[in-house]
């Protein structure tokens, strides 16, 4: 329990970076092949990097809600893969990052400021160990526990220079909050 809460308080201070910050987002493998979609520090640029490909093909491509296309992407390969995209032409708005192999799909959403910088919208982190699952949603952040976690959780969300923003505790349950 001491462990889920410390992790929990780790991964939301992450998601809480990547939201303000644009930072990193990663991804677990999938179906073999691991990935991650990692936005610079400023977030005007955005590399994906692939490992352990081994021919496969990946389409990805960066749509507004209405579906016009930006950017468009395919890529065939082995071994490791690194794909830079600048954000710097997209015009201020919402969009949709749209990646498919296999038959599987990914798709998340961002938004580009006047300033050009690009804020990750709606995505979500899965633990298979520890048995929770934290998602941002607009402007909201989910922590779901499963039923068999029990007793106190604590909860701390912090800036990257170690401000405190919010600090909780409640009973396990799934809490919105």
């Amino acid at each position: 329990m001491k462990n889920l809460i410390k992790l929990s308080a780790f991964v939301l201070l992450f998601f809480f970076t990547i939201t303000s910050y644009a930072s990193t987002i990663y991804y677990l493998p999938y179906n073999g092949i691991s990935y991650f979609f990692k936005s610079s520090l400023n977030g005007k640029d955005v590399s994906l990097i692939f490992n352990d490909l081994d021919g496969e093909e990946i389409n990805f491509r960066i749509t507004n809600k209405k579906g016009d296309v930006f950017y468009e992407k395919k890529i065939i390969g082995t071994g490791r893969i690194v794909e830079d995209i600048n954000l710097k032409s997209l015009p201020e708005g919402n969009f949709i990052f749209r990646m498919s192999f296999e038959d599987k799909i990914m798709q998340r959403e961002f938004f580009v400021t006047p300033s050009k910088t690009s804020i990750m919208l709606n995505y979500s982190l899965t633990s298979n160990q520890d048995k929770f699952r934290i998602s941002v949603k607009d402007e909201a952040l989910f922590l779901l526990l499963e039923k068999n976690v029990k007793g106190f959780v604590k909860m701390r969300l912090k800036k990257e220079n170690g401000e405190i923003l919010y600090s909780n505790k409640f009973l396990a349950e799934a809490k919105k909050i």
